[in-house]
């Protein structure tokens, strides 16, 4: 018989040689087959192996593999790299790693496992209690490829479901569960029919398993059970959900199914690579790999606080439930107050308001405290209980972190009354609020969860009353007229908190302000802050050491005994990483704009026009790179503006409390330490995109104004965000920078901007590139603009030689540098070279633009100014002569004086002119009287003047001296009388005085 030909067969996978007879040995098992030493079957690699032990490690890192997959080979490049063990542990060293392998096999030459997801589950619950049996509370963060996150997500569940009671300690795994990392899962499932039916075909050559696959296809009834579980399992899980940009693998798991729907902790991210290299990174310096890295470091730091805290939860669910009947259990106390709680009497004052109201109340009187983590929310909350217990018959304090925690406390409450009460739940306790018990304080502390649900854990009796703090803002709804804002604190209380925790009393408040100013006013940070100060001593140096240190210092864990839990970092993780991936792609962006007064608009406006650069020069156009940001926005904000979108956007930041909404809903605001926060989380190269998407956000926005510079002032402090180093980046930036900054007339920033961009390129380029010249030109005009005559007369100079060398004299460029340069020379009194120059100016705009034209006009007025200053210049000249040869008392040299004042007046020169006729006319005086026409002449012109400055009442009094002479000795018909009641007029006109 012919041999088969796979050509005849292209649908099914290459079969496995037929391996040459092997004579049966003594050591053959039952079946014949060879148990030949150097063989392995594919049961040795499962179970857990070490990678690696870590050096007193203090997290396990443990990696499960998806379908088809092997415990090393999975997470091992084609070169042998396997970064579990090579990468990882030069990186985190304290960190024990195990991967655990099992038969997901769904064809094998060998032998295939009929296991269902969940006894695949229960093996690897099972194998993992064994292999820490000998430190079972160590923080676990799991790394789940594939399926194998399936398999996790159901292990989890199990251990969820094992009762509080059971002698079993599958409830240990769950607890030290503080992280996973899900590469490529298919959540909601996937097609496996093409899988399938390659099983079915190849089922004649090998052995072939569907088991698997049908638990797995899309929305089958065994996902969506282990999911609808797992989501209460998780609830303080962090998670993250990294997918593959190339999605062409043996079984297709699409985007949408690589991130559990409606998970308010997911967040997704796209790795460059497809499903199968996920979990394959060769070296250190990729991209991908960093990624990956820095969560699992931020993770990492925060496992040990935070999994000591779940501990101490679990124990305590777990003596409630073991309690006997008869034992006595103590109502739980509030957290204590901070011994350096400095006070918030307007907030206390809100409180007291809202829980002790003056006169009887129809509804349950209730006070939610709301504001971003750190705030101060619950110290602000225990103090208030503190001095206000002594007006409720009882107060109960409820942990409303999690759901668990909250029932388990509500719980306790009622059988704190005594043995009758030892059986009740949590839903007895608030039946008996709403029923027996009157003039009780309902305590809820972080009730910070986005998705719980506090209405059944809420009494409705109007004969108590309810407190909640959270960062959360929908909780507002349990209450709208009670909620009250925690935000920053004062000034003043901000230093005093610094001071009282860092234990000083410095002569000035200068560096103290300038501390908390940078800490963004928020009460935990100033508190980390001062115990910091307290330690070293180093309020001097303190914020040098901060901004070198700062991730370090915001990421430190709060001092034993500190009445702080976390870090003023991680109390921002707890809310960050629950936003939904597009909001946190938000507030990265606002990160890089200046925290306070962000304008609605600049997000409309930018998407209006597609985030597209505006073309100052159409030689000019937007580089090719903005295109990769655009599309990054347009992934945030869409591609056309859908305001209820963005609400939605606004809505789920400000419901975190991390942004702040002014009231006309036009303007928004971010707390700098949220910026800091921000911007600490992201790499080198995630900065640097961050920075450049929000420049585009920007460029998007600017355009030409017209008429008022109105909309474009608020977008000035966010510009002046972006490094000038990235707005000059390429010439079309900084054209339209240039030209935002030229319309603000902020000429300083124009100049620096130009500079930078010569500084850049002008080397490479050299002088006569197009690009390098029209930059000049435009620094020159920003140089005279600034009043830097002597730069902007050199740098106009050398840019007109080249412009007339390469455009030529009639290009529109260099006839405006031309103009710039005459009015720089003028400015500079050399008004002979100015008038040449202006003259060239105008003939040319004549030319090339007509004598209407507004540039022409521009010219002539130019030309103009130019000549009185040749003017001024020609008459001190003659002033000077005069003095000289006839003498300061001579006639002739007062006329000259005369003349050169006028002269000033006429330049707007006011103050000089004034000075100037003043002693003209005291010289008019001592060498004439007051009838002379010389005289009255130099006292008119000092009327002028002072009419002129707006001074009326002295001009009017000067002239009404001198009419009646004027009319006595020149007549009424003389044209200098003629003037004097014509300005005489206007004065009175002006003053509205008749005449």
């Amino acid at each position: 018989m012919a041999n088969r030909s796979y050509d005849q067969n292209k649908d099914l996978p290459p079969l496995p040689q037929t391996p040459p007879p092997v004579k049966p040995h003594a050591d053959s098992n039952r079946s014949g087959q060879s148990t030949m030493p150097n063989s392995r079957s594919k049961v040795d690699r499962l179970g857990f192996l070490e990678l690696a032990s870590g050096i007193n490690p203090i997290v396990d890192i443990v990696a499960i593999h998806g379908l088809g997959g092997h415990r090393e080979k999975s997470w091992m490049t084609n070169d042998g790299i396997l970064w579990l063990r090579d990468l990882l542990l030069a990186d985190l060293p304290n960190a024990r790693v195990l991967s655990y392998g099992y038969d997901a096999d769904t064809d094998s030459p060998e032998c295939v496992s009929t296991l269902t997801l969940r006894r695949h589950a229960e093996e690897f619950i099972r194998a993992l209690l064994r292999r820490r049996a000998d430190h079972p509370r160590r923080p676990i963060i799991f790394i789940a490829h594939d399926t194998g996150g399936i398999i996790l997500k159901l292990a989890l569940v199990i251990c969820h479901s094992q009762r509080l009671g059971s002698r079993d300690q599958l409830r240990d795994i769950l607890t030290s569960t503080h992280a996973i990392l899900f590469f490529g899962t298919p959540h909601s499932g996937i097609d496996t029919s093409l899988l399938e039916q390659v099983n079915h075909l190849a089922s004649a050559y090998m052995k072939m398993t569907d088991t698997i696959l049908k638990d797995l296809r899309a929305h089958s009834s065994e996902l969506e059970d282990i999911q609808s579980i797992y989501v209460q399992a998780s609830v303080e899980i962090h998670s993250v959900f990294f997918s593959a940009e190339d999605t062409k693998a043996r079984l297709n798991v699409s985007y949408s199914s690589t991130a559990i729907a409606g998970d308010p902790n997911a967040t997704t991210i796209v790795l460059h690579t497809g499903h199968r290299d996920l979990v394959r990174f060769a070296r250190r310096g990729n991209g991908d790999y960093q990624t990956v890295l820095k969560y699992l470091r931020m993770y990492f730091d925060n496992a040990g606080v935070e999994i000591k805290e779940k501990w101490v939860k679990e124990e305590q669910h777990r003596s409630v439930a073991k309690e006997e009947p008869t034992s006595v259990i103590a109502p739980k106390p509030c957290p204590p107050v901070s011994r350096g709680y400095v006070e918030r009497i307007y907030l206390q004052s809100l409180i007291t308001q809202n829980l002790l109201p003056d006169s009887p109340v129809k509804h349950q009187p209730r006070c939610i405290l709301h504001g971003l983590g750190g705030a101060g929310k619950t110290q602000i909350a225990t103090k208030w209980i503190q001095e206000h217990e002594h007006r409720f018959t009882r107060v109960i304090c409820v942990n409303a972190e999690a759901q668990t925690q909250l029932e388990a406390d509500l719980q306790r409450s009622i059988r704190c009354l005594g043995p009758d009460y030892s059986q009740m739940t949590w839903e007895d306790a608030v039946a008996y609020l709403d029923g027996k018990e009157k003039g009780w304080l309902l305590f809820f502390d972080n009730a910070d969860l986005p998705y719980l649900d506090l209405r059944p854990y809420l009494p409705f009796s109007a004969h108590g009353a309810v407190l909640i703090t959270t960062r959360n803002r929908e909780c507002i709804n349990y209450a709208p007229d009670g909620a009250v804002a925690v935000g920053p604190l004062e000034e003043s209380e901000a230093v005093k908190l610094l001071h009282t925790t860092a234990g000083i009393a410095p002569h000035s408040d200068a560096q103290s302000l300038e501390i908390v100013r940078e800490l963004g006013m928020l009460a935990l940070a100033i508190t980390l802050a001062g115990a910091y100060i307290r330690r070293t001593r180093s309020l001097n140096t303190f914020l040098d050491i901060f901004r070198k240190n700062r991730n370090r210092l915001l990421r430190r864990q709060p001092d034993l005994g500190s009445d702080f839990k976390y870090s003023a970092y991680t109390a921002f993780d707890l809310s960050f990483y629950q936003l939904r991936r597009r909001t946190q792609e938000f507030l990265k962006l606002c990160a890089f704009l200046h925290h306070s007064h962000i304008p609605h608009y600049l997000f409309e406006r930018s998407t209006a026009f597609g985030f597209i650069t505006y073309t100052v020069v159409k030689a000019c156009p937007p580089p090719a790179s903005d295109r990769t940001f655009t599309l990054k926005l347009v992934e945030i904000f869409g591609k056309t503006w859908d305001e209820i979108s963005f609400q939605e956007l606004i809505e789920s930041a400000s419901q975190a409390s991390f942004i702040e909404v002014t009231m006309d809903g036009q303007f928004y605001s971010v707390n700098p330490l949220v910026q800091m926060y921000i911007q600490d989380s992201l790499s080198v190269e995630e900065k640097g995109d961050y920075i450049r998407m929000t420049e585009q956000l920007l460029l998007g926005a600017i355009r030409p104004a017209e008429g008022s510079n109105a909309e474009l002032l608020p977008l000035l402090p966010h510009a002046n965000r972006i490094p000038l180093s990235v707005q000059s980046e390429s010439i079309a930036h900084t054209l339209t920078f240039n030209d935002f900054y030229d319309s603000l007339e902020n000429w300083e920033t124009c100049s620096k901007l130009l500079k930078c961009y010569l500084g850049r390129f002008k080397r490479t380029q050299g002088k006569k590139h197009i690009d390098s010249i029209l930059v000049m030109g435009q620094l020159g005009e920003a140089l005279w603009r600034c009043g830097q005559l002597s730069k902007a007369e050199k740098m106009l100079r050398e840019t007109l030689a080249l412009q007339r060398e390469i455009l030529g004299e009639k290009d529109g460029e260099t006839i405006r540098t031309m103009a710039c340069f005459g009015l720089t020379l003028c400015h500079r009194g050399q008004f002979h070279e100015a008038e040449k120059v202006q003259r060239d100016v105008l003939a040319l705009e004549f030319e090339v633009s007509g004598p209407q034209h507004p540039e022409t006009i521009a010219a002539m007025s130019n030309l103009a100014a130019t000549l009185r200053g040749l003017m001024e210049k020609m008459e001190q000249e003659v002033f000077a002569l005069r003095r000289e040869v006839s003498g300061p008392r001579h006639p002739d040299t007062i006329g000259a004086m005369g003349n050169l004042a006028l002269t000033l007046g006429d330049l707007g020169r006011f103050a000089e002119a004034e000075n100037m006729e003043r002693d003209v006319l005291a010289l008019q005086l001592d060498i004439s009287e007051l009838g002379n026409p010389d005289t009255l002449l130099a006292s008119y012109n000092l009327s002028h003047t002072l009419y002129r400055q707006g001074r009326l009442e002295e001009a009017l009094q000067l002239l009404e001296e001198t009419m009646k002479i004027r009319h006595e000795v020149l007549g009424e018909d003389h044209y200098h009388t003629q003037w004097a009641r014509q300005l005489l007029g206007l004065i009175r006109s002006a003053q509205s005085v008749p005449y």
